[in-house]
């Protein structure tokens, strides 16, 4: 259950779009919903020309102004109806403050606006969030922008879709993403996506390898297994439960696909916190999932081992 959701802003409009999001998902939920900005404090450039005396005159207004932009935000929710909204202006680093609210205060969850693709995606909140999801043991929904200002519905997922490797570790985004499910009636599809085993030949031998069939196929029968077995741990009388099992080489491109076939409204996946091989639990494929998806896409932080 999720008690408070948090959502990070920087000023711009970008960001803002995960606000109604957010808000519907808190009103449904009976979440406590706070926004919150980090203080962009004085850039250096403005001591080194005007001195710290006007550069401490300047620090204020600038603050008056974030505080006010907060409040601004807020007010617009609640003209919406959406009612309790608090605000934070915190001040340091980017995402390690954003990380240590988030968690020091106990939220459930933390929403942010994302880009996909190209250059542009690594602007603040490309390159934040992929911090962000780094750092934070916090569940983080990540939003597609979209043109114009359309408001989500003010109801939960009904359809999820969850995509597992067959470790206990990537089973972390289950439970996150039943959260955001309707508990009315809600439809959760598992994915295991299983790369074709190629029969290893001579170093003579073409790029494009025959498929050991034998061995695919049994990966693919020790698949639907393990999905069988969490699927009968989840289904209930408003929980039904569907399990895919597809053989195809690239895992991120068949998620995607997968969950458009389904009509997915969220996609689930469970992350690592650390960089370099650990990045991903399924290696650089929530990455890709991110990058290209055009719906919701929720990432969980896998528990550090003891």
């Amino acid at each position: 259950m999720i008690k408070s959701i948090l959502v990070p802003l920087d000023g711009s409009p970008f960001a803002e779009q995960a606000l109604p999001w957010a808000a519907c998902l808190a009103k449904v939920c009976g979440a406590h919903l706070e926004l919150v900005r980090v203080h962009d404090p004085v850039p250096p450039w403005t001591i080194a020309t005007e001195g710290a005396v006007a550069a401490t005159t300047v620090d204020p207004t600038i603050r008056d102004a974030e505080e006010q932009y907060l409040a601004n935000c807020a007010a617009r929710l609640e003209e919406g109806g959406f009612t309790g909204v608090t605000r934070k202006l915190i001040e340091g680093d980017v995402v390690e403050q954003i990380a240590c609210h988030a968690e020091d205060n106990a939220f459930g969850l933390v929403v942010l606006a994302t880009h996909g693709r190209g250059a542009i995606s690594r602007l603040w909140l490309g390159s934040v969030s992929d911090a962000l999801v780094r750092r934070l043991t916090v569940p983080v929904l990540l939003i597609r922008p979209t043109e114009g200002t359309a408001v989500p519905r003010a109801e939960r997922f009904r359809k999820v879709f969850v995509a597992l490797d067959g470790s206990k570790e990537s089973e972390s985004a289950i439970a996150p993403a039943l959260a955001l499910a309707d508990p009315k009636g809600c439809e959760v599809v598992l994915l295991r996506v299983v790369p074709p085993v190629p029969i290893v030949g001579d170093a003579g031998m073409s790029a494009a390898m025959p498929v050991d069939d034998t061995l695919t196929k049994a990966l693919v029968e020790q698949a639907e297994t393990y999905l069988e077995g969490v699927a009968a741990r989840l289904r209930g009388p408003t929980v039904k439960v569907t399990v895919r099992v597809v053989v195809e080489p690239g895992v991120a491109q068949a998620v995607l696909h997968e969950a458009t076939l389904a009509g997915a409204e969220l996609v689930a996946l469970a992350t690592h916190g650390a960089r370099g091989l650990r990045r991903m639990v399924l290696g650089s494929v929530a990455d890709k999932v991110l990058r290209g998806a055009d719906r919701p896409v929720l990432l969980t932080r896998v528990p550090e081992r003891g």
